[in-house]
């Protein structure tokens, strides 16, 4: 077990998160970085049972689901404004 969470769960994780880095720009790997709090805190929810101030966490969630919308459209109001025409 030890070895399957060492070598496939975290090594082929830690593999695509860093493959996906590269695909994308900064202000969106900044926002998966912090959704990826969100989403542990909600696997802990759902399966586990446990405690949260699930207003506190849908704040926090849409926040950052806006921060991911104003990066993409950010993002392409510069590359129209770099694009000749």
């Amino acid at each position: 077990m030890l070895i399957y969470l060492g070598t496939i769960a975290s090594g082929l994780g830690y593999f695509a998160w860093n493959k996906g880095a590269t695909l994308v720009n900064v202000g969106v790997l900044a926002v998966m970085n912090n959704l990826l709090i969100r989403t542990g805190i909600l696997v802990n929810v759902v399966i586990w049972n446990r405690d949260a101030d699930i207003l506190r966490l849908s704040i926090g969630g849409a926040t950052i689901l806006s921060a991911l919308v104003l990066n993409q459209w950010l993002s392409k109001r510069a590359k129209l404004a770099v694009q000749p025409g």
